[in-house]
């Protein structure tokens, strides 16, 4: 007991302000749109369950706990107008966070505080919903307990919390290759850099199981993943495997922890798993009636991680949740508007479950493509297509909708209202976005008000926006993008290969270029973020 205790004690000291989290290097710049409070109760919606939005004009009252970088937050800040609080201890992150929310002008207060120190203010509001991504695995006991505590006090009733983490089985196979990783990092560290300490820890577990060719043999699938680890970024490896905390659970062990803080679990975040009626798109049907014949909501969600082998979890959880009937849930997902997310039509249309993929008939897929590109891509709900096709049963529609969302065809659309308050926002933060990406590529997302998320955009197509908004004629992009990039002595890299000659560089610029005026503005235009 008194040696544990010098242990917790030293940890305490060499860690100060980071609690343990890895922090030699700030995060990447990723974006997810699980944490939108607007796709959040659109997920609900398609498993049955009623969250309306927040009564307020203001759009509701949300925060981010562990916000990274500040990209998700402040997208969702410009896009789906309302208060938004978040805090990430680290204040790199934060302070890039703040030179975002500025830019956009969006109602968001971001602080570098724990979440031990979060729970101390006395000027929180209750929130409409309270999103934790990349967080809860990687934080101690302590911390998750505060995690806890926050959720009891700020969460309104009726409030939805969105929590990831790593999760059994999947992991199962992982654990070991994260253990054997921090192995070195937590006892002989001798890299200081991001890329040093990744390098090291991967090179340390190769040497250590070659050393016992027999374990090695007994280890052969690990030894491969750390190959593979090589190629990835080094910043996800250390964030992912050398953080001091590393708290895998399995979905029943979360869903007890949120019980207590008066919070039911609703539904996944993916989407791919409200799809369970698509054939067996999922999972044999052995296997979905097995789970229907089990009597607690929690046993099936549970056995369904180990059909699928789940090793990431995204969940939505309610502070005392409405169950709509299948008849009402499938009238709400009709009413709901819808916009196409390209302008040419697939020739197939292919849903891809955990167990197989499907083709959608074209005689069902085509009308509902038509009738979406139909009025100039003007977004559309399904009832009178509904009543137009009485052949096609709605429950049956409706999850095809929420198919076809998942997938990406297509999107959900905000009300008009929130659109027109959300765009002069996310042309703040998008002109910001844009004009850094002069100096590089770090946020490869735009902020959209009709869908109250991001879409993906690369650094030329960002710096082909940022002349367009300038004035320049689009014929001219490929020059500027190139003289750009002269004057900072930068090279164009197409598929890892440089290229040097100016001729060169024209003329694949000049095909980007085709590709934004023919594709990408078009599509912009659509989603309302280039007017």
């Amino acid at each position: 007991m008194l040696y544990s205790l010098q242990i917790k004690i030293y940890f305490k000291v060499i860690e100060m302000w980071n609690d343990g989290y890895y922090t030699d290097d700030t995060y990447m710049y990723g974006y997810f749109c699980e944490l939108s409070p607007f796709f959040q109760r659109f997920c609900l919606l398609a498993n049955g369950i009623d969250v309306p939005a927040p009564a307020s004009r203001e759009g509701g009252t949300h925060c981010e706990l562990g916000f990274g970088q500040g990209v998700s937050i402040n997208v969702h800040a410009a896009a789906v107008p309302g208060r938004y609080m978040g805090t990430d201890f680290n204040p790199a992150h934060t302070a890039h966070a703040l030179s975002l929310q500025r830019a956009s002008g969006a109602d968001a207060k971001l602080f570098d505080l724990s979440f031990a120190e979060l729970l101390e203010r006395d000027d929180l509001p209750l929130f409409d919903s309270i999103s934790l991504h990349g967080v809860w695995t990687w934080i101690s006991r302590e911390n998750q307990a505060a995690v806890l505590e926050f959720l009891r006090r700020q969460l309104a009733p009726g409030g939805v919390c969105y929590i990831s983490y790593n999760s059994f089985p999947g992991w199962g196979p992982r654990y070991t290759l994260r253990e054997l990783l921090a192995l070195k990092d937590t006892y002989a560290r001798s890299g200081h850099g991001t890329a040093e300490r990744a390098r090291d820890a991967i090179e340390f577990a190769q040497t250590a199981l070659a050393a016992h060719p027999e374990c090695a043999a007994r280890f052969k699938e690990l030894l491969g993943a750390l190959e593979r680890l090589k190629e990835d970024d080094p910043h996800y490896v250390a964030h992912e495997f050398l953080n001091h905390d590393w708290n895998v659970m399995h979905f029943t062990e979360v869903a007890e922890l949120m019980a207590e803080t008066k919070l039911s679990y609703a539904c996944s975040a993916n989407l791919k798993d409200a799809l369970d009626t698509l054939e067996n798109i999922n999972m044999p049907e052995s296997a979905r009636n097995f789970l229907k014949s089990l009597p607690d909501p929690l046993m099936r969600e549970e056995l369904r991680d180990y059909y699928i082998m789940r090793q990431f979890r995204t969940g939505l959880y309610v502070k005392g949740p409405r169950h709509l009937s299948p008849d009402e849930a499938a009238r709400r997902l009709l009413a709901q508007k819808y916009l196409l997310l390209q302008r040419d039509k697939p020739a197939k249309c292919i849903i891809v479950g955990y167990n197989q993929q499907v083709t959608v008939k074209s005689d069902l897929f085509d009308p509902i493509w038509d009738y979406l590109a139909s009025d100039s891509f003007a977004p559309k709900d399904f009832l009178n297509y509904s009543a137009a096709h009485p052949e096609l049963d709605r429950t049956i529609l409706a999850t095809l909708l929420v198919a076809l969302v998942s997938e990406k065809y297509i999107t959900p659309c905000q009300s008009s209202s929130v659109v027109e308050r959300a765009k002069p926002l996310c042309r703040a933060l998008n002109a910001k976005i844009c004009t850094d990406s002069l100096e590089g590529s770090r946020i490869n997302w735009l902020a959209c008000p009709i869908s109250g998320t991001a879409v993906q955009a690369d650094r030329i197509t960002q710096m082909m926006l940022h002349y367009y908004w300038h004035g320049a004629n689009v014929e001219d992009l490929p020059r500027s993008v190139w003289n750009a990039m002269k004057e900072r002595r930068q090279s164009l890299f197409v598929k890892g290969v440089v290229l040097s000659d100016e001729q060169t560089v024209l003329e694949e610029l000049t095909l980007r270029e085709e590709l934004f005026r023919t594709k990408e503005l078009p599509l912009m235009q659509m989603l309302q973020i280039v007017d």
